[in-house]
């Protein structure tokens, strides 16, 4: 019944001064508002990585060509001319038996056409394994087989963007795409997959746009597209213009990229390690290549969120002992203010306890409130902030109850001087002094 007593003391002398409580709340509610609202940014930002990140497989690794300047592409020009080769991928298989799937990727030269109409698309050779290391399936037919690949089958399989651009809202499968100066039939459409453009630091292409054929098809039928920065004399470019026209054999026909899948996502840096080494063996210790590794970047992805949230953890702190100082110089004020208040209360029975207690309630029905407002006022500004500047913000249950301790533990440390000081001041000379 006192702890109560004291509470409803402690509203009414907020309503009293109404303006002197708004103020002394506002360093509390903006500290936990903008603390909520940082924080739910900073969980969209990482949820949006991760699921990026775990598009990309965390049981795989990617090694992707890498085009060289310099010094450096003329060394690559004599002693490792054609890059990231399908001979490179057969000899990660051959070689390293811990790998599960083995899958080269390469980009060819060739726009996608209907008719006369040119289809926005990036036309990709691949093997029947791409949608299991990629986690990227088939929603309509299905994907390139064995059999394509080995019979070099002209048939492809489309992106969800290229048969709205194309077919809009007819069935594709079955019908032709031209590639090239080739006809293809389409056996398959993939899934749509989401992007969040812009955002993120991890640049994905949109496979929405891809079209996919067998490899074999696209190394004998197509010239490879290739990143290579264009030498500057002429005897560079004629050299180069020369390994265009010439097509080399099956295993150093360059490609694109080779995914290597392994059965758990701790074996990717022995399987990084084992590649790099048969890489640098081919290819002479000429870095032309990079390796990728998705499960390293979900590790690094985390520990820069748990870093945000040491930095965030501060600013709050800082906020909060702001708001905390303001509180307690308003409440050294209110215990002057009411020293008659408090001469009268010691006179009539009141122990210094009670008065302690009811100027520690006091500041923390102030903190409590100025809290409770803040946390609302955090978590709409997180929903404006996805609602108009279209970015993903993640409201977490811990994060609000964490800042309503906060601001309880808040009212408490800087309450409790108040408090003391309150309960010190002899009945005597505080009815004298007022």
């Amino acid at each position: 019944m006192k702890i109560w007593a004291a509470i409803l003391t402690g509203i009414s002398e907020l309503l009293g001064h109404k303006l002197r409580s708004l103020l002394t709340m506002f360093g509390v509610i903006f500290g936990i508002a903008s603390v909520i609202a940082m924080v739910s940014i900073g969980a969209g930002a990482r949820q949006e990585a991760l699921e990026q990140i775990k598009l990309m497989g965390v049981n795989v690794i990617q090694i992707s060509r890498k085009p060289l300047t310099g010094d450096l592409a003329r060394d690559a020009d004599k002693d490792s001319p054609n890059g990231l080769t399908y001979g490179d991928a057969l000899a990660i298989k051959t070689l390293y038996s811990a790998a599960r799937l083995v899958v080269p990727v390469c980009r060819v030269f060739g726009d996608a056409r209907i008719s006369d109409k040119a289809i926005p698309s990036k036309v990709f050779g691949t093997n029947a394994d791409y949608p299991e290391v990629s986690r990227f399936r088939v929603v309509e037919g299905r994907f390139l087989d064995a059999h394509d690949i080995s019979a070099r089958s002209p048939v492809c399989v489309i992106g969800s963007d290229v048969k709205r651009a194309a077919f809009f809202l007819e069935e594709a499968v079955g019908k032709s795409l031209r590639i090239g100066n080739r006809n293809f039939r389409i056996i398959g459409v993939m899934q749509e997959r989401s992007y969040q453009a812009g955002r993120s630091r991890f640049a994905m292409r949109d496979m929405n746009q891809d079209v996919y054929i067998p490899i074999t098809v696209a190394m004998d039928d197509f010239q490879i597209y290739v990143e290579q920065a264009i030498p500057m004399d002429i005897g560079g470019f004629r050299s180069m213009l020369g390994k265009i026209t010439r097509r080399p054999p099956t295993n150093l026909r360059p490609v694109t990229q080779v995914i290597v899948q392994v059965p758990d996502e701790n074996q990717t840096w022995e399987a990084a390690l084992v590649a790099r080494r048969i890489l640098d063996r081919r290819h002479k210790n000429i870095p032309d290549y990079e390796i990728t590794i998705p499960a390293e970047l979900l590790r690094q992805s985390r520990q820069t969120q748990r870093i945000f949230n040491i930095v965030m953890g501060a600013i709050a702190s800082i906020s909060l002992l702001v708001g905390g100082i303001g509180i307690m110089n308003i409440m050294l004020a209110t215990v002057t203010q009411r020293q008659r208040e408090i001469g009268i209360r010691r006179c009539i029975g009141a122990s210094q306890a009670d008065i302690a207690r009811q100027f520690l309630l006091e500041c923390l029905v102030i903190t409590s409130i100025g809290g409770l407002v803040g946390i609302g006022t955090g978590i709409e500004m997180a929903h404006l902030i996805s609602r108009y500047a279209n970015w993903p913000t993640i409201v977490s249950g811990q994060a609000v109850l964490l800042s309503l301790i906060v601001a309880t533990t808040t009212g408490i440390i800087f309450g409790l001087y108040p408090a003391i000081r309150a309960a010190s001041i002899q009945p005597m000379e505080a009815l004298r002094s007022g």
